[in-house]
């Protein structure tokens, strides 16, 4: 399997969409960025997208509006380290290129929350090592995620773990 990849490397958002099926699906999408909004325009998910920034979310609330897809997304506040939602409250979980935000000592959180929440599957695209250093350099503003931790991790949940390599980015897709 070849998934397709922009300029940058990173897998296309509606290649994951279209190839993992989640057509119809209800969806958490961690983080703000443009796959909610495809998924509610191309896919007829029902998204509900949470970021940390107030700021991030008006803008993203906004494009959804400009798209005529507001009525599929809800936008809210939230934590992915400490999720408000009950034990299977979605179809998917998806996050897509948000865990290296996530402070190191708090992704195992993040995965169990993740994991948590979710019904049929969760999505972690993550960026590799190269890929984070494409994108983000030596900033010093974000922290890579060890991706062998990572897989380690979603291995010791109960499910199917499915991997695609990419250039700059790793999709872990667990099926539960």
């Amino acid at each position: 399997m070849v998934l397709k990849e922009d300029e940058d490397g990173l897998v296309e958002r509606r290649e994951i969409l279209q190839h993992w099926e989640l057509g119809g699906k209800s969806l958490l999408d961690i983080g703000v960025g443009p796959l909610s909004i495809i998924a509610a325009r191309d896919f007829n998910c029902r998204v509900t997208n949470i970021d940390i920034s107030v700021t991030a979310l008006k803008n993203a609330e906004r494009d959804a509006r400009a798209e005529g897809v507001a009525d599929r997304i809800h936008y809210e506040l939230g934590d992915a380290t400490a999720l408000r939602y009950d034990d299977a409250s979605f179809d998917a979980v998806i996050s897509y290129g948000a865990l290296h935000h996530i402070e190191p000592g708090k992704r195992n959180d993040f995965v169990e929350e993740v994991y948590r929440v979710a019904r049929e599957m969760v999505i972690i695209a993550e960026l590799n090592d190269a890929g984070f250093m494409r994108i983000h350099g030596g900033t010093g503003e974000f922290q890579a995620v060890d991706t062998r931790w990572l897989e380690r991790k979603l291995r010791s949940c109960d499910g199917l773990l499915d991997k695609y390599t990419g250039t700059a980015m790793t999709i872990y897709v667990l099926q539960k």
